[in-house]
Formats: structure tokens, sequence, C-alpha cells
């Protein structure tokens, strides 16, 4: 959900050595995820389905983390896990923490020490996810952060593979390409079937196996890795529609799996159409300013806008519907000033590590 949107808009067939550039319509696709998951949280009771903004996050991320692990191996010849997991704390967690320590007394007090305590230790340390697939968190003012635990653990699973599928080579090409293709398209279609089986049979819809999304996106950054694959005029038709069929139906119908699945797919077709199309109409509305602001501090407006939702909830003794006018610009509000006071640290630490590079994965001249 937080990794940085950075890849060339001009989608050349081979990785640059100067690194990623940076493409708004990405942090526009960004920004169309969290403005769904907000509207879907703050006006319940009332059902709209908002909910697959989440697998679009998922989906996206996947894709991001990937291309930028890969074009850190094909120019340093290895990939850095320590710089990785620095940059992902350095990311993460200043935002996180300014977030529980402000929300904290407020919940404490609304809806009980206990609350605030352990859902405060759960969001923490990752957790969430278990109580989501419980049921546990049901009464949680942090309930939302079961999507950041699912994703934290992703980063411990994918990095970690990633560097053992390409180990040996000096870029990430061949067979060694293809084998993380098929491994990371497996675990995507995989966990994908395994869910859609589960609800068939129990009726329980999984968060975890949402998780799919995570690795349907990495398969597409390899797929896309090194190849000369062009976009469609229909790549971005269909994203939109398969993003519109999650919405509109899953706001009909309780939401599916099949609503997750969709909108995974359309946002891997949305990337398609954005990295590797031309400066079509899609590419410029999802790289309007006031949308990719929006999509940069996402992960913010994330954090705080169930908590407050909660809060504001209690206050009222109503539901999230009658205040959610207030709590979704309050919420953005403090979200922009959280951004706004983090990023002065976060760009400081980031710049003390892009020189930690790993040494080359083979000796200079040895094949790849």
């Amino acid at each position: 959900m937080t990794a940085t949107a950075t890849v060339s808009s001009a989608a050349p067939a081979r990785p640059r050595a100067g690194g990623l550039g940076h493409v708004p319509a990405l942090d526009g696709i960004r920004a169309l995820a969290i403005i769904l998951v907000v509207v879907y949280h703050a006006v319940m009771p009332v059902h709209f389905g908002g909910a697959g903004g989440v697998d679009i996050f998922f989906a996206l991320s996947g894709f991001l983390i990937t291309t930028l692990l890969l074009e850190e191996h094909d120019a340093h010849g290895g990939i850095s896990l320590r710089r990785f997991y620095l940059r992902r704390v350095i990311r993460l967690y200043p935002p996180l923490l300014i977030m529980l320590a402000v929300v904290f007394v407020p919940i404490a007090v609304l809806m009980g020490t206990g609350n605030a305590a352990w859902g405060s230790l759960m969001a923490l340390f990752y957790l969430m996810p278990v109580g989501a697939e419980t049921g546990a968190d049901s009464l949680s003012a942090y309930a939302h952060t079961w999507t950041l635990g699912l994703e934290e653990w992703f980063y411990f699973v994918w990095p970690l593979a990633l560097v053992l599928l390409v180990k040996g080579a000096r870029t990430v090409h061949g067979q060694r390409r293809r084998r993380a293709i098929a491994v990371a398209g497996a675990a995507a279609v995989g966990l994908g079937t395994w869910a859609l089986v589960l609800e068939a049979t129990t009726g329980h819809m999984s968060f975890i196996l949402r998780a799919s999304g995570l690795f349907a996106g990495c398969a597409l950054a390899l797929v896309l890795h090194g190849s000369d694959l062009r976009a469609r005029a229909w790549h971005g038709l269909l994203g939109v529609a398969l993003i519109g069929f999650s919405v509109v139906h899953s706001s009909i119908v309780p939401l599916s799996i099949i609503h997750t699945l969709a909108a995974a797919a359309g946002t891997l077709l949305l990337i398609v159409a954005i990295v590797r199309g031309g400066d079509g109409p899609l590419q410029r509305l999802l790289s309007l300013r006031p949308l990719t602001y929006v999509g940069r501090i996402s992960y913010e407006i994330y954090l705080w806008h169930y908590p407050v939702l909660c809060v504001l909830g209690v206050l009222a003794h109503s539901q999230f519907l009658e205040v959610g006018a207030i709590a979704g610009p309050l919420s953005f509000v403090l979200a922009a000033g959280a951004h706004a006071a983090t990023k002065p640290l976060v760009t400081w630490l980031r710049a003390r590590t892009a020189t930690w590079a790993p040494r080359a994965a083979v000796p200079s001249g040895a094949p790849a």
C-alpha cells in the first residue's frame, strides 16, 4: 500500500541503469483505492462496494515492490534485504506511531483501555490479520490495520523468495525470470483458488487469502521486466470495467472474493495501460494533481480514517453514516499533517540508506 510509484512512463524494454522514473498516474490509482475504502467505511451501515479498494492497493504494491527490487538487482547484481526492510520501517512506522499515539487516549476513554491497548499492540506488530480472520477485531478501532499486517507479512516472504529465485544472476532474465514468474503466478492463482473454494464450501471470505492480489502484482512486474510488451487500448478500458464491476456489483450483493479478484485484475490491466501505453486520456485523468496528492498521502489517510470514524461515532452515539461527512475531511487534514511532519525524517533516512548497495551477485564478466 505504500510503495512509491516510481516506474518509467516511457516503459523501456530493458531496465535503465539510472533508476526508476516517477509515474503520477500510479499515484492516481492509489487515490482511487483510498477514496473507495474511505467511502465504504464512511457510509456504513449503507452498503457501498468500495472494499475492493484494498485489493487495488495490494496489486499495485506487489507490482511496485517487485519492480524496485528487480531494478536494484540489475543495477547492483543483487538485492540488499537489509536496506529493503529498513526502508519499509522508515516509511511505515513514523506515520503509524503518530496515529497510535494521538488516538490512544480518545479510544481508551470512549471504548475502553483494553480496546486501545490491545488494538495498538495488534496494529504495532502487524497481527490484525489474525483478528480479521477470526472476527476478534469486530469492535476494534484498529480493525482496518489488517491490510497493513497482511502486506507486512508479504514483505517478509516475497523479497527473500525473489533473492533466492534470482541468486547467481547478474541481471534478471531468461530462465531465472521465467522461474520467478511461475512462482509468483502460482502463488497468486493458488491463493485465489483457495479463497474461491473456501467461500463456496463454507461461506467464509478469507482476508488473508486476499494476498493473491499482492502476488499477482509481483507476477506482472516480472512479466514486464525486460520485455517489450506494449499496451493496447483495451487494457485500460477492461481494467476500468473490472474495477467498476467490483464496486457496482458488491454494492448490490454481499462482498465476495469474486469482487476482490476483479478489483485486483482490473488494477493489473490499468498498470499495463499506464506504464506501457501512450499519454492517453486515462493517464492524464489519473495524473491530475489533486488525485496524485491524495495518492501520495493515501497511507496516512488509511491510517487515520477508521479510528476517526470510531471516535466520532461513539461521541455522537451514531452510525458512521451520520459522522462520515465530518470524519472524511478531518482524516484528510490529519493525514496531510502527519505526512508533512514525517516527510523530512523519512527523506533523510532514505538518503542515508541509499548507498547500502548489495555486493555483486556474480563476478564481473561471469555469465548471468
